[in-house]
Parts: structure tokens; sequence; C-alpha cells
């Protein structure tokens, strides 16, 4: 398995506080930019946007990539006149954002360095392209729900990485400031209209998009599935017994400056941690306007009850994963 090692640099360290403590020499940021953009045109090189193959051989590259990235991480389009903090962004488990939406880029190598004016964090800019016209299901969700945002995606032709006073990835944007020099034969795909739901069923029967299934995440011979789609299903119902999807979906109706996604099986699994301390300090659910809102005590334990099962199954399928290596 790859690694960067993202060291501090000494202007990073001068960032985060003002003097040098560096034990080690500091590998240059312009190295590991190298590096990592090498690695990831190695992993999704340019490709036609409706070649399937290339996206889940890039999604497989992904998969067994260790990046740079802190935990969690914030990603969307970048909002260049706006602070980090007040960039509206959505709040992902890096594994998600990693494997579901980073494969969704073709990435040509090329790349340059940046800073945020504000807050002085270094941004690495690379060169890449939206894969437009894959099937559907390949989409975490209908980016469509929004022409605007599905125009912005077409448009995009880099990803931004600002880094952290560690040299982690804590933020990821799309933006459409770069070149379009390498983006190659491309054309604007008219997408299926949305119709409300973020799941659907296909012409075969087939629970879309498939991506953001467990299946997509664990190998079929893993003993746990049933129990963990059971699980999950249950904590689905609780939460949405309590309008908690009524703000935690794409739509955003409540217009949270970090968005947290629920409404598939992977996003939820992503953020079950949080899902359970929130429930827990009573910091959820809210109403659709962002206040808290009152619930019945019983009610609070089901869906606390619920959240935790759902974490312990995900803890059982995840560790018969990780004895049985794809």
């Amino acid at each position: 398995m790859k690694q960067f090692w993202f060291a501090l640099s000494g202007a990073m360290l001068c960032l985060a506080s003002g003097a040098i403590h560096a034990q080690q020499p500091a590998v240059p940021l312009a190295a590991r930019a190298d590096a990592l953009a090498k690695s990831l045109a190695a992993s999704c090189p340019i490709a036609a946007y409706n070649d399937e193959t290339a996206f889940e051989t890039c999604t497989r590259a992904l998969h067994a990539l260790t990046l740079p990235i802190e935990p969690a991480i914030a990603w969307g389009g970048d909002q260049p006149d706006k602070q980090i903090k007040k960039k509206g962004l959505t709040h992902f488990n890096s594994q998600v954002f990693q494997t579901m939406y980073l494969p969704l880029y073709a990435f040509t190598g090329h790349w340059s360095l940046d800073e945020d004016k504000r807050s002085h964090a270094p941004i690495i800019r690379m060169e890449a392209y939206f894969r437009n016209a894959l099937p559907p299901g390949d989409y975490p969700y209908p980016f469509w729900h929004s022409a605007d945002k599905w125009n912005a995606y077409e448009a995009s032709n880099e990803v931004r990485l600002y880094l952290d006073p560690k040299g982690l990835i804590f933020v990821a944007t799309r933006d459409a400031a770069g070149s379009d020099e390498h983006r190659g034969t491309y054309g604007h795909v008219t997408t299926p209209a949305f119709d409300g739901q973020w799941q659907w069923q296909d012409a075969n029967g087939v629970t879309q998009p498939h991506v953001s299934l467990f299946g997509a995440r664990y190998s079929q011979a893993n003993p746990n599935l049933a129990a963990l789609d059971q699980s999950y299903r249950s904590f689905a119902l609780r939460i949405r017994d309590e309008s908690c999807l009524n703000c935690h979906t794409p739509a955003n109706k409540a217009e949270a400056e970090r968005l947290v996604l629920l409404q598939t099986p992977r996003h939820a699994a992503g953020e079950i941690e949080n899902v359970i301390k929130a429930v827990k300090t009573g910091e959820m659910p809210q109403d659709d306007i962002g206040l808290r809102k009152d619930i019945p005590d019983d009610h609070r334990a089901a869906v606390l009850k619920s959240a935790v099962a759902f974490r312990d199954e995900l803890a059982r399928a995840d560790k018969w994963e990780a004895g049985h290596p794809r």
C-alpha cells in the first residue's frame, strides 16, 4: 500500500506556531505535491468520460491508496470569496470522500501551489476533470437534482486540496478556475429528470446508486452483510421517523454550512459516530431552521439504540474485511 508522509515544511510550521521546531528535515511542499499528483494521475488517468472500466479501476486504486487526509474532510464548490469556515461544504468521513467522490475525477498530474488569503493555509491545485458521462448509479447521489450543481461539476477543471498545520488535507474543493488544456474530448451531458428520490430502482430492479450501497464497500463473502443491512434499515427508519432526513440530504433544506449526509448506507456509515455523539448530547435532531428539536426521551433512546447497533455491525463487517483482503 502506497503512502505519502506529509511532514511539515518550514512554512507550515511558521503558520502553526511562529517558530520552526522540526527535529527532522522537512520534505518541501512542492515535492510532496508532485508525488501526490503523480500518484493520483497513475491511479486515475485521463480517459473517456463515459469509460466505466477506467472509473472502476480508479476506484479500486483509491481504495488501496493511503492519502494524507484528516479522518474527516469537507468537500464542495470552492467559493473563493468566503472564509474556509464559511464555505458551504459537505462533511465526509475521509474514506467515503476518497472512494466515492474522488474517483469521479480523472487527474492529469499537473499541479500548482496556492495559499488561502485569509487563513494562509497552503493549497495544492490539482488539474482534474469530472467524469460526466458515467451511468447514473456511479454517482453517490443524483448531482443533477440541481442544474447549477451539475453544471458546476461539469465545468470544474481542478481539485483544490487545503492543508492544515499538520500537512494533512482537511478541505477539498472543486473549481473551474484552472486550465482546460488537457480536458480532451468532452461534451455536456443531459441528465435524467430528478424525481425527488435519492435512491431508486433501475430497469433490472437493482437499487441505485450502487456505489452508495454496502456491496461497493464489502466483499459479497462477508458473513456480516445481512445483519449489517438490517441494522442500517432499522437506523434509517428511526431517523426518518424523527424527520432527520428532512435536513440530512443533498437538498440541504436547513442551508447548513457543513452539511452531513445520511440518505444512503455508505453516507450514514461514514457519519455514524458523529450521529451517536450528537444524539447523546442533544445536539440532534434539529428542526428545519437549525434549532434544537425536542423529542420524547423514549424516541431519543430508540434512535440511539439503532445507531449503536448499526455502528457495532459496521465494526464486525470491517473486522472481517481486514482479515480477508481482496
